[in-house]
């Protein structure tokens, strides 16, 4: 009896199979199976005649359906039969064309996390990216008179990340805003001047200080080295250590910034050893200068223009009182350094004059750069001034590592904390190393 009973229930599906194209339309049979009340009590025992078709089968609604792993149970068979309630759908998320669910990872959205909730919502951190793409278009849209871009080594990185990392100078104290300010002897100032065009080969090459806050120690030596070279007319071409600074200057905080009247001091009072003696690591490492120490201790290798073994020194910083004066200093000396409050806008910089196109509220900071000339473009019926300003983001940023600022209206401050030195170069009176001997730690 039973064998005939499944001799009928295999015809049967035989006749579903054949019918096949025409039940498409019902989507996979949804069902019900078990609770299909023409199949009333069939949950008990093994009942042949408890099956129910389901796509191109059967599937059952008796015990003996649920003997082995490989079940052929209809899918309703655990709660009809056995009063098990089937689990909550799993809800999916989409978000920026992902699909992921509450069991998988976060996904990234530039700088934010966004994570799947179980009711199939997402939920993304709310964290002000370095750059966006919103940011992009507002000053791309409009004229600026310069242009933004999307660069990769900021994009999914929070702007507290480039404030805290990509910058590095505290504002100045009040010893520094009180300075007595050095006002230059007027003559005629060119309406266009380059450092680089003026001295070739001396005015050092734009370096990347990394996500480390250190813009105070890059822009310190990076001006140092420049004066070096030009005051010394190409005698001492060199670059020297900013990673000393990071190491060995006690009052200041390493990578997460500095004052720059106490690298200045530093400067003056002991002496720095060049790059390739003391290599920049973008970290604050143990300081390997001691007292007494100079380039023969550190085993740096000595110029070869000059008998030098000490330290490469600078007089004392001053600051210098306008627009006139800075081009002047610029001019007659070399580079100078400039402190500039940098918004977010400024980091997607690539071109162009800049000037501050946010609003006035938002959060800035500190950073410091080297001035090495300046200029004129014409722009529709007026005359634009700049400002030429290597930074310390490497080349790939700006203007091959350079940027253009307005001159003349101190944008973004720039024009307010401007500061130079005069190098301690070799001379044949200094050959026998007095002058030196005024180090002190």
């Amino acid at each position: 009896m039973t064998m005939s009973i499944r001799w009928s229930i295999l015809g049967i599906v035989c006749v579903l199979i054949a019918l096949q194209p025409l039940l498409a339309q019902y989507d996979d049979f949804p069902g019900p199976y078990c609770a299909d009340n023409r199949y009333g009590g069939c949950c008990n025992s093994r009942q042949d005649t408890c099956a129910v078709p389901i796509s191109t089968t059967l599937c059952y609604c008796d015990e003996f359906c649920n003997r082995t792993t490989n079940s052929d149970c209809c899918p309703d068979y655990q709660e009809i039969c056995l009063g098990i309630l089937p689990p909550d759908p799993i809800l999916g998320c989409h978000h920026n064309g992902i699909y992921f669910t509450q069991f998988d990872a976060p996904i990234k959205d530039n700088c934010n996390l966004c994570r799947c909730q179980p009711n199939g919502q997402t939920l993304c951190d709310r964290d002000i990216c370095l750059v966006d793409e919103h940011l992009l278009r507002t000053i791309n849209s409009g004229y600026n008179g310069w242009r933004a871009t999307n660069y990769t080594e900021f994009w999914g990185r929070k702007f507290s990340d480039g404030l805290d990392l990509r910058l590095g100078t505290f504002e100045p104290t009040y010893p520094v805003k009180a300075m007595t300010r050095l006002t230059n002897r007027r003559g005629e100032l060119p309406q266009s001047f380059d450092a680089r065009d003026q001295w070739p080969g001396f005015v050092t090459h734009v370096v990347d200080q990394g996500w480390c806050g250190s813009s105070w120690a890059v822009s310190t030596t990076s001006v140092a080295s420049d004066r070096y070279a030009i005051l010394s007319k190409g005698r001492e071409v060199v670059q020297l250590a900013p990673q000393q600074l990071l190491s060995c200057v006690r009052k200041q905080r390493g990578c997460n910034g500095g004052h720059l009247d106490v690298a200045w001091n530093y400067l003056r009072r002991i002496g720095l050893a060049n790059e390739e003696c003391y290599p920049y690591e973008a970290s604050r490492s143990k300081c390997r200068v001691h007292r007494g120490a100079d380039l023969v201790s550190l085993k740096c290798q000595l110029p070869s223009k000059v008998p030098r073994q000490h330290f490469y020194q600078m007089g004392p910083a001053y600051s210098l009182n306008n627009e006139t004066d800075i081009m002047a200093e610029i001019q007659r000396s070399g580079p100078v350094q400039a402190t500039i409050r940098v918004y977010r806008d400024f980091f997607s910089y690539s071109g162009g004059i800049y000037r501050h196109s946010q609003s006035e509220s938002e959060k800035g900071g500190f950073h410091s750069v080297r001035l090495v000339g300046w200029g004129e473009e014409q722009e529709g019926y007026s005359v634009t001034k700049y400002w030429i300003a290597a930074n310390s983001w490497g080349t790939w940023w700006g203007e091959n590592g350079y940027f253009r600022i307005l001159r003349g209206s101190n944008e973004c401050e720039i024009e307010n904390y401007v500061l130079a030195s005069w190098a301690d170069v070799f001379t044949k009176q200094k050959a026998s190393g007095q002058t030196f001997a005024r180090r002190r730690f």
